[in-house]
């Protein structure tokens, strides 16, 4: 699969590297703005640069679009991308309302394609752990799935930085970091019934929102939480509590920094069990499983229904954060 990517910012460039060793896609037009900077990166991955989403569109010889640019975007470039004819992998979120998102859905089911998401987070192998044991069973009836991911790489950006402003960025830190959580939680135990959400500055000098705290309600009475705290060097927990024992990964740094994760696993009688998993490319994975997939060699492990529902629990997020609170009820 010839692809070209769009938005060659930070994560454009790290898939771009990601992708490197793939037999299955091969990257060979980047798309930007401003390339007057990206001589370099081009060269060193053979990549043909454009400024306008058009060239790419138009070229015969690309097969996919790989979207990474502001999350403002997505719903106006991705419905452009399916109708010219190409298989589209967008970066999280899909889009920042439920109506976009839908919109987005229609258009690949009508063209038959495969929708690629970019939440890569489920092909780490603590999390495929967790997941594994929730659906055999092994932790009994499930009660409450928590997580606090944070970390403080936004605090260093400019204030003009799109992925601090409110258009980009309207649920703060959780918009692009928080959106992994909920995706893991709808894949373990479904789309939250209720939302009740909070964000806001702490830190007066802080570059945007820099505290999101999310209260999650789940059917058969299961309930959930999810922090993320934009202003903190980075903390990773994930949680998963059951009636016969209960899960917890911790992480050590983002994902592209390559450190191992830590899980503890307690059985009914408090027995403890410790793991440490290593880390591996889970942003190729996400992409080569996204590829067989449009191959018809396999089914993409992310649902319609799925990736939908994440966006209508973030536009539920924002919702409720901007209304003080008030739980909003997703149906």
């Amino acid at each position: 699969m010839r692809a070209a990517v769009i938005g060659l910012g930070w994560w454009g460039k790290q898939i771009i590297t990601y992708l490197h060793p793939s037999n299955k896609i091969q990257v060979t037009h980047g798309v930007d703005v401003q390339v007057e900077h990206l001589a370099d990166f081009a060269k060193d991955h053979a990549l043909i640069l454009e400024t306008d989403l058009n060239a790419v569109l138009n070229n015969p010889d690309i097969d996919a679009v790989i979207l990474a640019t502001p999350h403002s975007m997505h719903e106006e470039q991705a419905l452009q991308i399916i109708a010219a004819g190409k298989q589209l992998f967008c970066e999280k979120p899909l889009a920042l309302t439920s109506q976009g998102a839908k919109r987005i859905l229609d258009a690949v089911q009508k063209q038959n394609f495969v929708l690629g998401i970019g939440h890569e987070r489920r092909f780490e192998p603590a999390l495929e752990e967790v997941l594994r044991a929730v659906k055999a069973g092994e932790l009994g009836q499930i009660l409450h799935v928590e997580a606090n991911v944070s970390h403080n790489l936004f605090a260093k950006m400019s204030a003009s930085n799109w992925r601090v402003q409110d258009q980009d960025a309207p649920a703060g830190a959780l918009t692009a970091l928080g959106v992994h959580l909920t995706d893991f939680f709808i894949s373990l135990v479904g789309c939250p019934t209720h939302v009740r959400a909070k964000t806001g500055r702490v830190l007066k000098d802080a570059v945007g929102k820099d505290q999101v705290m999310v209260q999650l309600d789940f059917k058969e009475g299961i309930t959930g939480s999810v922090t993320c705290l934009s202003t903190t060097p980075f903390h990773g927990r994930i949680t998963v509590f059951g009636s016969l024992g209960w899960i917890e990964v911790k992480e050590n740094g983002n994902v592209d920094w390559g450190l191992p994760s830590e899980m503890t696993i307690t059985n009914s009688e408090a027995k403890r069990s410790f793991k440490s998993l290593p880390a591996s490319n889970v942003v190729l994975k996400n992409f080569e499983s996204w590829a067989d997939a449009v191959a018809g060699k396999s089914v993409y492990r992310y649902t319609p229904e799925q990736i939908y529902n994440n966006i209508q629990v973030l536009e539920a997020i924002v919702y409720s954060s901007n209304h003080s609170s008030e739980i909003v009820a997703i149906h």
